[in-house]
């Protein structure tokens, strides 16, 4: 899971005041996810490469839900989408052989 502090790493956010605000952002944008996506909780622990990517997605969702708070209308970019459709997807196939602990 992201913390705070690297989301804040992300965003480069070096102020404390708008703490409460960014951890909301981001625990939203990660149960957003949790949501849309099967599998989510068993395939974020078996499997890195879905986790990193999984906290890569929920840090761009929780910067957009920040950059944009002010428009309760945007849209999710094709960006997210399309990272949201490989994750939903995801299955034994897509694992690297650093997860499988192959190695060619």
């Amino acid at each position: 899971m992201v913390t705070l502090e690297q989301f804040k790493g992300y965003m480069r956010i070096d102020v404390d005041w708008e703490d409460d605000l960014l951890q909301q952002f981001l625990d939203t944008a990660t149960n957003y996810l949790a949501g849309a996506i099967s599998n989510y909780a068993d395939n974020y622990l078996i499997y890195s490469e879905f986790a990193s990517k999984a906290d890569l997605l929920s840090m761009i969702i929780a910067a957009e839900y920040y950059q944009n708070r002010d428009n309760s209308q945007h849209d999710l970019s094709y960006t997210i989408k399309s990272m949201m459709t490989q994750l939903q997807y995801f299955n034994d196939d897509n694992v690297a052989a650093s997860d499988t602990g192959i190695v060619p």
